[in-house]
């Protein structure tokens, strides 16, 4: 077994699994008018933990996934990005401990994160990558 195999065999269920609780999350925003500075710091410590190794399985084994056709790689690059900048973001939440960033981000915008959350974790929970030995 290789030092990276822990990081191949998980990193695209915890990308998955960050995704399908961020579409959960907008949901339960919408329905309860969550205003995102009275949020706990316990799930940008989880945002940031999942997704650094999330995102570092998208970099580190992105030619080894099937593609099912040509809009997946820009999607894989996409969700690669969002997962790079969220990580970014939820470290300096931490950092300052203040949700002041996130302020921006009115209810208006968890109507568009559910939709694309949720379609980033249909994506990331049916990614196959290729099997190890034609990888």
């Amino acid at each position: 077994m290789t030092p990276r195999a822990p990081l191949r065999a998980t990193f695209q269920h915890v990308v998955a699994a960050v995704y399908t609780a961020g579409t959960v999350f907008h949901l339960v925003r919408i329905a309860v008018r969550l205003d995102l500075r009275e949020m706990p710091y316990f799930p940008d410590v989880i945002i940031l933990v999942l997704g650094s190794w999330g995102a570092a399985g998208m970099i580190l084994f992105a030619k080894e996934v099937q593609f099912r056709g040509t809009w997946e790689p820009l999607v894989h690059g996409l969700i690669t990005f969002h997962l790079l900048i969220s990580v970014a973001l939820h470290a300096w939440i931490l950092y300052v401990q203040s949700h002041a960033a996130v302020a921006v981000f009115g209810i208006g915008y968890s109507y568009f994160g559910a939709i694309y959350f949720g379609f980033f974790a249909w994506r990331s929970w049916t990614m196959r990558l290729r099997p190890l030995a034609n990888a």
